[in-house]
């Protein structure tokens, strides 16, 4: 009879760290695996979502079935703002097969952060992540979009996605343009009107 490798997650394969402070540093937490499988494994390999995540086992570790092991997946929060997930994964063999693990949260930001991602200043209550797109080549009749991300300064400093869609028309002209592009911010019962800076080159 052939060996079957299969490696299970104890617990939540997803983990969530609620909200957390950027100000406090790295976040870590440990995830049980087991071997749930008629044949020995080995952690061989590991690599994360982004550079923000590493992940730590012991390599190469035999894994006997019914035997388990540690990985722990540390999340830095610097730089980093609002809603997050970030995965690990693990490959074992013989099979290289793969499990992924995953860290979820909300990070509060602190000020410097915020100016740096936010560097546009519409009033003291909003700012954008920015106000100029490069759209490169389009025809007449293309339509591209692109997204602005908005802060509103209130006690949670919610964030909002503003999409900007721009459709090239035969009165934009041929060559290189700057066309200002208006697009309208909700604050309360207030409507804001933000002008887009798009460059953009129409064949």
């Amino acid at each position: 009879m052939l060996g079957v490798d299969s490696l299970v997650v104890l617990g939540l394969a997803t983990l969530s760290l609620g909200t957390i402070q950027e100000s406090n540093g790295e976040v870590e937490r440990s995830f049980w695996l087991r071997n749930c499988g008629t044949e020995a494994v080995a952690l061989v390999q590991g690599y994360t979502s982004c550079g923000c995540t590493t992940i730590q086992f012991t390599k190469d570790k035999v894994i006997a079935p019914g035997d388990s092991t540690c990985v722990t997946l540390r999340f830095n929060p610097q730089g980093k703002g609002g809603e997050f997930l970030e995965t690990g994964t693990v490959v074992y063999s013989p099979n290289r097969k793969r499990l992924h693990l995953s860290l979820e949260g909300t990070c509060i930001t602190s000020e410097e952060t915020l100016m740096r991602q936010f560097p546009i200043r519409i009033d003291d209550g909003l700012r954008l992540s920015t106000d100029r797109f490069d759209l490169g080549r389009m025809s007449v009749g293309e339509t591209k979009e692109r997204s602005v991300i908005v802060l509103h300064r209130d006690e949670h400093n919610r964030q909002e996605c503003l999409p900007v869609t721009f459709t090239v028309e035969g009165k934009h002209g041929k060559g290189l343009q700057h066309i200002s592009h208006p697009v309208t911010i909700r604050e309360g019962e207030k409507a804001i009107k933000v002008n887009i800076m798009l460059d953009v080159f129409i064949k």
